[in-house]
């Protein structure tokens, strides 16, 4: 009997094993980059666009490369994105993958319309659509933001969004969205997403925030993205800019952002501006209060600060006096900064992209209750406070900032 099921099992392993749906390299159409538009005619249609990565261009095998592009950028117009995926065939010689689709890039027209959570919810049905796609709007057209998006130094389009993400979590400017946190956030939060385009809006001064395509640029990638696309209920209502979207991600209780460069007025010489770098942002204190009315938020943020520019050339290094005006500056000036963006959702967008929701679920045993209390409705009548814990760590590796010295009664030869 033993050697029977030995036998069965040996031979089961041959009739099971086989290469019946193996897939070669060179038979795959990968796609890196999707854009989605809206149909300026029939309000029930799509258009797809593809950008599907050449396997050969930047990696090893460059025998046959010569002059081929790095990807291939097709467009159709269907009823959803499995159509287009389908159809897409009648071009394309290989067969359609998205199993290395990283980046998913949706027009701002299409954002606010009711179409687009619709096309956004069905996507996710096809296996191969992973929910940790990341989620970019465009303010263009996505088809011509696909287009115009050609960086210097990367020659992979899946790379430029690679790095590009990483930057992102370093200096905040920008949220590291995706479509799980989309899918997590359509009770009423808002949801924020990263924005760009290669429309040029360049503003004639600087400005305290930057939002896509308003930053002044000679040269360089065609593309900014900066600043976040506001959601809520699955559809964009708003934006924030950068300086705005980094003091929303300061404000979760887990804040990810580091190394991030802030600027601030002078406190002893207005005409000038001093600029830090964030070393350190630790976790806020968040405390709520929800059986007052309105409900009470208190929030604590600690940060450590080291000063990297000082165009006054004011003695900040030895003076203390100083050091204590320059500390307690800073902090007003991140606190004025969070209310006024705090006020914003409350007035404009009637909810928060802060997580605060998550603190609050704590206090109730259900989610039925929970639910009943309103939070969106809560919070836009809240009570809130910020305050900053400001610690300055260094004042830079000079001890005293390096002064001109004239000559008494002459000139300088």
């Amino acid at each position: 009997m033993k050697r029977l099921v030995y036998a069965f099992t040996v031979s089961s392993l041959f009739l099971l094993s086989g290469c019946w749906d193996k897939a070669e390299l060179e038979e795959q159409a990968y796609v890196v980059v999707m854009g989605l538009d809206q149909h300026e005619e029939d309000e029930n249609a799509v258009k797809v666009t593809f950008q599907i990565a050449n396997p050969q261009v930047g990696s090893s095998a460059r025998g046959d490369e010569a002059d081929e592009p790095p990807s291939d950028i097709v467009t159709l117009v269907a009823s959803d994105v499995a159509i287009a995926k389908e159809q897409v065939h009648a071009i394309v010689t290989r067969k359609i993958s998205f199993r290395h689709l990283a980046t998913l890039i949706v027009s701002e027209k299409l954002a606010r319309s009711d179409q687009h959570h619709q096309l956004i919810a069905s996507l996710i049905i096809d296996p191969e659509v992973r929910r940790a796609m990341s989620f970019i709007v465009s303010k263009e057209e996505a088809k011509d933001f696909i287009h115009a998006n050609k960086p210097r130094l990367e020659t992979r389009p899946h790379k430029y969004f690679q790095f590009m993400r990483e930057r992102w979590r370093e200096i905040g400017y920008v949220p590291d969205s995706n479509l799980n946190r989309y899918f997590q956030r359509l009770g009423g939060e808002l949801f924020l997403a990263a924005y760009a385009t290669a429309e040029k809006n360049n503003a004639q001064q600087p400005r305290k925030g930057y939002l896509a395509g308003e930053l002044p640029q000679e040269g360089g990638d065609p593309v900014q993205i900066i600043g976040s696309a506001v959601f809520r209920y699955g559809k964009m209502i708003g934006t924030l800019n950068g300086r705005e979207t980094r003091t929303a991600l300061f404000l979760r209780e887990q804040s990810f952002v580091r190394n991030a460069m802030e600027t601030f007025t002078d406190p002893l010489n207005e005409k000038f501006e001093i600029s830090a770098r964030i070393i350190e942002a630790y976790d806020p204190d968040i405390k709520l209060n929800l059986k007052k009315n309105p409900i009470e938020i208190d929030v604590t943020i600690p940060v450590r600060l080291q000063m990297v520019s000082d165009l006054s050339l004011t003695d900040y290094s030895t003076n203390l006096k100083n050091q204590t005006r320059l500390k307690k500056s800073i902090q007003k000036q991140l606190e004025k900064r969070t209310m006024e963006m705090i006020k914003k959702t409350q007035e404009e967008y009637q909810s928060e992209p802060f997580l605060w929701y998550l603190n609050a679920r704590r206090h109730f045993r259900t989610l039925k209750e929970y639910e009943a209390f309103n939070w969106s409705e809560k919070y836009k009548n809240a009570k809130v406070s910020v305050q900053y814990e400001v610690e300055i760590a260094n004042f830079g590796e000079q001890t005293k900032p390096a002064k001109l010295r004239k000559p008494k009664g002459g000139h300088e030869s």
